[in-house]
């Protein structure tokens, strides 16, 4: 896959464009620049709205759930780890390409 933050726009290899929501976009994003590392959900809601987190919230696992299925993450082919009481962490490798100005 591709994810051009210019376009905000991810592509799997095929050309196939991955429909996300601004805030499925920006959780990617999220992790893609932090490509590996252990992310909590506090960080997430930081990182992607901007505001703390109450306990009761549970938008991130909302959006992790629709994420997952949306980027077809399989348990043979996962691309997220979920560590209880940790976070989430991508999983996949990635590459940065740099695009001509």
């Amino acid at each position: 896959m591709t994810l051009d933050p210019q376009l905000r726009r991810v592509t799997r290899d095929n050309g196939e464009i991955i429909s996300l929501t601004g805030a499925e976009f920006d959780l990617l994003k999220a992790f893609i620049e932090r490509a590996g590392r252990l992310l909590s959900r506090d960080q997430l809601l930081d990182l992607t709205q901007g505001r703390d987190r109450d306990p009761a919230d549970r938008s991130i696992d909302v959006l992790m759930s629709r994420l997952r299925r949306k980027l077809g993450e399989t348990a043979e082919e996962p691309v997220f780890r979920t560590v209880r009481n940790g976070g989430y962490q991508l999983v996949v490798p990635v590459t940065a390409v740099k695009s001509d100005p």
